[in-house]
């Protein structure tokens, strides 16, 4: 499927231990991890309701604009979520050495691709 390949290649590209694209429920639609201990559904899920509480946040502000990507420090990793289209967005879980702004550009062009194999 077009979805794991883009997602594997943007993991391999950040160093990431795992990427998932998820869509406005929390649900999964795709995902690659190089570790079977990385449990993304659920880490996707809750990350996704931070990340709405931060887009209706925003909204009330006039000065804001559209939130497009976040990041999130954990004492082991690093979460970075970026934004798609229509409430799909995509996770990265990094080890807390890795930039937290390459992997915001990476997902950026991987947005893209998946934009495009969404129709």
């Amino acid at each position: 499927m077009p979805f794991k390949r883009i997602l594997r290649e943007l993991s391999e590209r950040v160093g990431a231990d795992g990427a998932i694209m998820l869509d406005w429920e929390g649900e999964a639609v795709d995902s690659f991890s190089n570790s079977e201990k990385l449990e993304l559904d659920a880490i996707g899920a809750h990350k996704g309701i931070i990340l709405n509480m931060i887009q209706q946040v925003s909204m009330k502000s006039s000065a804001a604009e559209d939130v497009q990507s976040i990041g999130i420090s954990t004492n082991d990793y690093k979460i970075a979520i970026a934004v798609i289209k229509d409430g799909y967005y995509i996770l990265l879980v990094m080890s807390k050495n890795k930039p937290l702004g390459k992997a915001f550009f990476e997902a950026r062009k991987s947005a893209k691709e998946l934009l495009k194999e969404m129709g």
